[in-house]
This record gives C-alpha cells, sequence and structure tokens, in this order.
C-alpha cells in the first residue's frame, strides 16, 4: 500500500489531465496521479487489483467524456460500496443546470474548469482541502 496521497483525474482530454497533474505536483510532488481517459477506464482501474490495493483520496471527473460519462460514471461510483465514500469533484466545461443538479443529487460539487493555470491551481488546492490532503506547510 502506498503512503503518498492518491488522484485519480478522469478526463477524456489529455491535455487536462497533464495540466492537472502538473499542478497536483507543483503542490506537492509526492502526489501519485492515476489518469484515465473515460468513465470506463476509470472503473477498470478502481475494480483492479491495484486500484482495490490503493484506492484514490480524491477522484477530478470530467462531465462529458465518450464510452461512459461522467453522469453515468458518477452514478457507478456513488452506488458500489467500495467506491462511493471516495471524494469526487465533477471539473468540466459544462455549466448546465442539469448537470449541477445531478451532481447535487449526490452530494458532489461540480466545478467549471477555469481559463487560467493559476485559477487551475487555486479550484484543485480547494479540492485537495476538500478530500484533507493539503499538504502540511
Amino acid at each position: 500500500m502506498t503512503s503518498h496521497p492518491i488522484i485519480l483525474c478522469v478526463d477524456d482530454d489529455p491535455d487536462d489531465r497533464e495540466m492537472i497533474s502538473d499542478v497536483l505536483h507543483s503542490i506537492d510532488p509526492q502526489y501519485v496521479v492515476k489518469e484515465a481517459s473515460d468513465g470506463r477506464e476509470a472503473l477498470n482501474y478502481l475494480r483492479s487489483q491495484e486500484g482495490r490495493a490503493n484506492p484514490p483520496h480524491l477522484i477530478i471527473l470530467d462531465m462529458n467524456m465518450p464510452r461512459l460519462s461522467g453522469r453515468e460514471t458518477l452514478a457507478i461510483l456513488k452506488s458500489e460500496a467500495e467506491t462511493e465514500s471516495i471524494p469526487v469533484v465533477v471539473f468540466t466545461t459544462s455549466s448546465a443546470h442539469t448537470d449541477s443538479s445531478f451532481c447535487n443529487r449526490f452530494g458532489v460539487e461540480m466545478v467549471t474548469k477555469p481559463p487560467t493555470y493559476e485559477a487551475l491551481k487555486q479550484q484543485i488546492n480547494r479540492f485537495l482541502a476538500f478530500a484533507a490532503l493539503q499538504p502540511a506547510s
């Protein structure tokens, strides 16, 4: 079992995954960032031997993805005993009220992706604090 916090970043855009990973490592290089390009890949990881032995401490989930969307993935995550207690933040370009309402039903915050690196870093710091992963100063 790893002693460093694991963050699972689920996003179909490789540039967004890379930027989120870069921000996380700039905050604390000890974070272990796992990546998935869609919900199906994320669930496969979570159900794998590695994912079960070392579940993530936080999932950053995009809403609009192919194969298995953020909506479908979130519903599955919150319905399975192994994953229902993992903190999830939906981080998306969507600003649709229906998406926000859907997330609220599961007690999950939906945040629109910010346009600048600094704003992204501020949002990710909020996510880490939410998941009690803020690095010690």
